[in-house]
């Protein structure tokens, strides 16, 4: 083996060590009930003016097929709670005192495909990836700028291979909405979330 590749697989191999999204992808392998704690904040313009609005809430995903949402705030829909069991297609809507259900079918694989379509493209040059420090920016590229009125940056930190904050941005970055992960807990029973879902 020569020094050029030599020197070639240590440079690819540091920057696989370096890119925090190897971590992230490592850490999610495997993980089918994940628990999140969240902060949603907006900054978007409605009508030629800026309005502003926030949310928090607790995330459950079971077997990465069953969702549940727990709204904790704003304080006018606090508790207001919606699961979503895929076997069975029904969505359940619960606030204390009051539980209803419907039937409903949200492709749920159809999240996956997109999901897995998005990592592709992040490989093509439709779109640059840039790392700095913890932060990895998602931004198109000057082909796709060119054709958009305003295009989308996301923004996503990332610490200890889990994601903290995750923003979406217009171009001059004076709107966006950003969720910001209080805590995450992968592999955890989230079954306690579910148990009105029967």
């Amino acid at each position: 083996m020569n020094r050029i590749t030599i020197l070639l697989i240590l440079s690819i191999a540091l920057t696989a060590v370096a890119n925090p999204v190897f971590d992230l992808v490592e850490n999610f392998a495997g993980a089918r009930d994940i628990f999140i704690e969240f902060e949603l904040s907006m900054h978007v313009k409605n009508n030629g003016q800026y309005q502003e609005s926030s949310m928090k809430g607790d995330l459950a995903i079971k077997n990465l097929e069953d969702f549940y949402l727990l709204i904790k705030e704003p304080s006018v829909i606090s508790q207001l709670s919606f699961a979503y069991i895929s076997r069975t297609k029904r969505l359940y809507f619960s606030y204390p005192g009051y539980l209803d259900m419907e039937n409903i079918d949200i492709p749920i694989t159809n999240f996956f495909e997109i999901l897995q379509s998005v990592l592709k493209l992040l490989q093509t040059p439709v779109v640059i990836t840039k790392f700095e420090g913890d932060t990895v920016t998602i931004a198109p590229s000057a082909l796709v700028v060119g054709r958009s009125a305003d295009p989308v940056i996301f923004k996503m930190q990332i610490k200890d291979g889990l994601i903290k904050e995750f923003t979406i941005t217009n171009k001059n970055q004076d709107e966006y909405i950003k969720i910001k992960i209080d805590r995450i807990s992968l592999n955890s029973n989230v079954d306690e979330y579910f148990h009105f879902a029967r």
